[in-house]
């Protein structure tokens, strides 16, 4: 009876799952992005808030993080106000804390780094994040079921 001759080793298996992980890692990461992207412009276009120091809206950011350090982010100063960049220190500090509190993987963090952003959303009855949150949320939770459900 004939042997048979593998055409591959355990080494080009292990190079193949490598290469997969990675190329899945990479699209999962521009999906996160997409979505904190797309978080952030809703958040930072749809606002209905008087923003006169411009730090609210600048305090608006994301980040991505893995393994507890953001490998990608986006942070701006809003178009207008007299002190916008408090407002871009204090989102950059608060996405910082949140990245050293989670454990390993992968997150996407939003933020209204302002502490009264709370405030004028229940207080006032304005929109800082909320709708931007919950349909980047429909977003993320529509495309992971569609990649691992088909």
């Amino acid at each position: 009876m004939a042997g048979l001759t593998p055409l591959f080793s355990s080494r080009d298996i292990d190079l193949f799952y490598e290469k997969f992980t990675d190329q899945a890692e990479r699209k999962f990461i521009e999906t996160l992005q997409y979505a904190g992207e797309m978080a952030v412009k809703i958040a930072r276009e749809n606002g209905k808030y008087n923003d006169i120091t411009g730090n609210l809206r600048s305090s608006i950011g994301y980040a991505i993080i893995k393994n507890g350090k953001a490998i990608e982010e986006n942070y701006e100063e809003g178009p207008r106000g007299t002190d916008r960049k408090s407002g871009l220190k204090e989102s950059k500090r608060l996405v910082q804390s949140v990245a050293k509190d989670l454990g390993g993987g992968f997150a996407l963090v939003v933020v209204a780094g302002m502490d009264y952003a709370l405030h004028v959303e229940n207080m006032e009855n304005k929109d800082v994040l909320s709708s931007a949150v919950t349909g980047t949320e429909k977003f993320l939770r529509d495309t992971l079921d569609k990649v691992i459900y088909g």
